[in-house]
Order: structure tokens, then sequence, then C-alpha cells
């Protein structure tokens, strides 16, 4: 094993510049100007074409879906369609449950063109559920408040 095949790649430096900042005597002129045509301090690179950064469709990501479920899910308990982990069925309480509806439209105004299709279709029909939700229990709870009143 002491017998060492003989090497079939050359190991050279590139390096321009030594250790303390000079120039290389073994470095030519033209390979300098060579690399240094080449740098991206040289031509800046454009920018994306408007068509390319419209057709990249944004990747789903969990977490979304997650805080959509977790701001309809305060809705509801607020609005009292479901019950509290901790507390039991609360009476609704109509402007907090009218405060995270009023979250997501925001989020859908705020996330145009930057969802994933089935992030944007969720956050879309949780919106329209809780919307047609809240108009029927605030209609129930006037109609109550008539016949009382």
């Amino acid at each position: 094993m002491s017998e060492e095949a003989p090497s079939s790649f050359k190991v050279s430096d590139r390096r321009l510049f030594n250790p303390d900042g000079t120039l290389r005597t073994d470095v030519e002129r033209t390979e300098l100007e060579d690399r240094s045509s080449t740098t991206p301090d040289a031509a800046p690179a454009p920018p994306p074409s408007r068509a390319s950064t419209e057709l990249a469709t944004p990747k789903e990501d969990p977490l979304f879906s997650d805080f959509v479920l977790e701001l309809a899910t305060n809705a509801m308990v607020m609005l009292g369609m479901i019950e509290h982990p901790q507390y039991g069925r609360m009476p609704p309480d109509i402007e907090a449950g009218r405060h995270y509806i009023d979250i997501l439209a925001m989020l859908v105004e705020k996330t145009k063109g930057n969802l994933a299709p089935a992030e944007e279709r969720q956050l879309q029909d949780t919106l329209s559920s809780l919307r047609m939700q809240f108009v029927a229990i605030t209609n129930r709870l006037a109609a109550s408040v008539r016949k009382d009143g």
C-alpha cells in the first residue's frame, strides 16, 4: 500500500492576489482582464421580466392554512357557532366575530396574487361561509330582540 497511484488531475492556484493583497507575479494581464469582465459587478443582470414573475405560482404553505383555520375557529367561537374548548358554549359576541371576519377579509385583499390556488380558494371559501353565518346569526338575534321588545 506504500505505492501511490499517479494522479490524474493537476491542482493549480488560480487566485489573483497574494495573502498580503499584492498581485501575484505569475498572473498574466489578460487573465486578470478576462476575470474582470465576468464578475457580477461588470454588468448587472437584467430584472426578471414581468411575464415570468406573473406566471410563477406561489408555493403552498401549511402555516398559512393553519392561520386561516385559527382565525375562522375564533370567529365561530365568538359567534356562538361552536363551543369554546375550555368554557363551553358562550353567548354570541357579534363585534368580536365581526373583527375576525374583517381580518380574513383584509387577508384576501393584502395577499392577492401571492397565494397558491388552494390557499386562495380556502381563504375565499372560509370568508364567504363566515359572512353567511354572520348574517344568519345577526338576523336571528335581531328577530329575537324584536319579538321580546
